[in-house]
């Protein structure tokens, strides 16, 4: 119910008019004031309702949008930082297999490298053992007076007080001296072993027998060989 105000200035009350109908149609009842007073709380109920109803659906929205951008963010964040873990694993994973295989890598160079030497060493020694043996029968057959030099060494370790004594040597070694006149050594004849290499000498007495083989000698002289390339791979 509204309410104007007259000449004194004090309100004054009016009920709504309503026009009969030009059609004929039943006239609605008249409304009273409490019924629009009615109407009216009602109407403002409504709206009240009809506000927080699209005031909360607003809130719902607004927040699902604002928790799912929330959410996907931190869902990428996370997933950002598990990668990161992850390509660290990697890297620190492909950083040990790679140590690994250049540990074992230098592990196997070394020894090829071992194996290398040694067998260069073996043929060196080879080399120079054949060499040696060629020397010596070229110097035999060429001076036979070297048979003679290691009769006489071997004599030096014999009592000189020794009363019987037989020396035998190679027959080619033999056959040589006496081509150049020498049948004997020291006063004591040369006799004849085909058991004994070119260059070895055997010395009997009656206590004793003692042998100087030329093969002892090389085998000697090669272990010098031997001791002198291991000093040379020792380190500084």
């Amino acid at each position: 119910m509204k309410r104007h105000l007259n000449d004194g200035r004090m309100p004054v009350a009016y009920r709504r008019y309503r026009f009969p109908s030009l059609y004929g149609e039943p006239q609605q009842p008249e409304v009273t004031p409490e019924e629009e007073q009615a109407e009216y709380r009602q109407s403002l109920e409504q709206g009240y309702r009809d506000g927080l109803e699209q005031g909360q659906a607003a809130g719902l929205e607004q927040g699902r949008s604002e928790g799912l951008k929330l959410g996907m963010e931190q869902g990428i964040e996370q997933g950002r930082e598990q990668s990161l873990v992850q390509l660290r694993e990697l890297q620190q994973s492909l950083a040990d297999e790679l140590r690994q295989w250049q540990s074992s890598a230098d592990q196997q160079w070394q020894q090829l490298s071992l194996s290398a030497l040694h067998r260069q060493r073996e043929q060196l020694c080879e080399l120079v053992e054949q060499v040696a043996r060629r020397v010596i029968r070229a110097e035999l057959t060429l001076n036979p007076g070297q048979v003679l030099a290691i009769v006489e060494e071997a004599l030096a370790g014999i009592d000189a007080r020794t009363q019987e004594l037989q020396l035998f040597v190679n027959p080619d070694d033999r056959a040589r001296l006496k081509e150049i006149g020498i049948t004997e050594c020291q006063g004591w004849a040369l006799h004849e072993d085909a058991a004994l290499a070119p260059g070895d000498c055997r010395i009997e007495t009656e206590t004793l027998t003692l042998e100087a083989l030329t093969e002892e000698r090389l085998q000697k002289g090669m272990a010098r060989v031997v001791h002198s390339l291991d000093a040379a791979d020792e380190p500084a």
